[in-house]
């Protein structure tokens, strides 16, 4: 019993650990952050390739960095990072710095990505309750909604004016937020299934990857996902306040859209157990997919604040399902000897669909924000399209 208590404690400190590391002030505003240190549409663009480019250098080696050490050492290498990168950007404002940060931050980002859903897996996986691997990714992204709801609201009111000296005052509350992270990942235990895989970290890698060309199902379950989360949070996520700001919303009013929405996707991420018992996975993934695209493209063709403000709810509140559902479906297929290194494996194609999108992208921005919108609709009806099926109904 205490053994389980130990493990299971891992949830709960993840849950916190999100609270805190989801915490940025300056997400409601970033994009009009990068525009007052100087960048143009455009180049909002090529600093998030800065952070796609480090995402695919380094995937693998944190990956199987995990996979060795385990994913504590690996969570707080990353929170260490993350830490270094917020203190950088609040003390040198030049526009560099931003690709300096992005590049930071996908570094960052890459300790955990693989590494978190690792752990919860086989935490789960100890105790037989791995098929609650969605539930409890709902549970646990309920915590990214409790601040934004604060952050939200007061991030766009700090920096209404949208001065250097405001932006430093959320960046400065990012850094102790992130301080706050890393001191509780201190208390993360790694589960005993970690303990019996310390080989050479070339081995993980050979073992992701054939796991990855063995199974067509996770590829095509992969893709599905991808270009529709790249598409519609990647690219539109980076246009989305200026599409607002552009159809009439205040800069000062962003910050009450956003906490809105983020308090809708707080009582969302509670359903995910509901909506996974009443609905196939499957269909929830297509049924989001096509919603974003439907929106997205009435966004593009008819400019107002109600068909913007239409398209960011359905696109942030799709969000919020397609995640946990797609881990799940995703984890079913990869077996634990080398789970966070498969798990990299696909973010290096993921950050491969990144660059090339991106890319793409960058030059129809030249075009204003509504050529964004219509291209992210199609590409999101066209992943939309890629068949999907889970692991439970093959064996069914």
């Amino acid at each position: 019993m205490n053994t389980h208590r130990k493990s299971m404690r891992n949830i709960r400190i993840l849950f916190w650990t999100s609270l805190f590391g989801s915490i940025n002030f300056l997400e409601p505003i970033m994009t009009l952050f990068y525009f007052q240190r100087g960048l143009s549409a455009s180049e909002v663009f090529w600093v998030t390739l800065a952070w796609c480019a480090t995402v695919l250098l380094f995937e693998v080696p944190t990956g199987a960095f995990a996979d060795r050490f385990g994913p504590k050492a690996s969570f707080l290498v990353g929170a260490g990072i993350g830490l270094l990168n917020k203190v950088c950007l609040l003390l040198f404002p030049d526009p560099i710095m931003l690709y300096v940060y992005n590049i930071l931050w996908g570094l960052s980002v890459t300790f955990f990505s693989g590494a978190e859903e690792a752990l919860i897996y086989e935490t789960l996986k100890e105790h037989e309750q791995e098929q609650n691997m969605s539930q409890v990714l709902g549970k646990i992204n309920t915590a990214i909604y409790y601040p934004m709801i604060l952050t939200f609201l007061l991030g766009p009111w700090l920096a209404r004016d949208l001065q250097a000296s405001q932006f430093s005052l959320l960046i400065g509350f990012n850094i102790v937020c992130q301080a706050v992270e890393l001191i509780l990942l201190l208390w993360i235990v790694n589960p005993r299934t970690f303990e019996k895989f310390r080989e050479n970290p070339f081995h993980h890698i050979q073992n992701g990857w054939s796991v990855i060309r063995r199974t067509p199902d996770l590829v095509s379950l992969f893709l599905h996902f991808t270009v529709i989360f790249i598409a519609g949070t990647v690219i539109f996520g980076k246009m989305e306040q200026p599409l607002l700001i552009d159809n009439g919303l205040p800069v000062e009013y962003l910050g009450l859209f956003y906490a809105a929405i983020a308090a809708a996707g707080l009582f969302l991420s509670h359903q995910i157990g509901f909506l996974t018992q009443r609905f196939q996975p499957r269909h929830l993934l297509l049924w989001t997919g096509v919603g974003s695209s439907v929106a997205l493209l009435i966004a593009s063709t008819t400019p107002h604040l109600v068909s913007a403000g239409f398209a960011f709810v359905i696109l942030r509140l799709t969000r919020v399902i397609r995640y946990p559902v797609y881990s799940q479906m995703a984890n079913e297929y990869i077996p634990s000897q080398s789970r966070a290194t498969t798990l990299s494996l696909l973010s290096i194609a993921d950050s491969v669909c990144d660059l090339l999108l991106l890319t793409l992208f960058a030059g129809i921005a030249q075009w204003g924000i509504y050529p964004v919108l219509a291209g992210c609709g199609v590409m999101i009806l066209l992943g939309s399209l890629i068949p999907v099926r889970s692991k439970q109904s093959q064996n069914g």
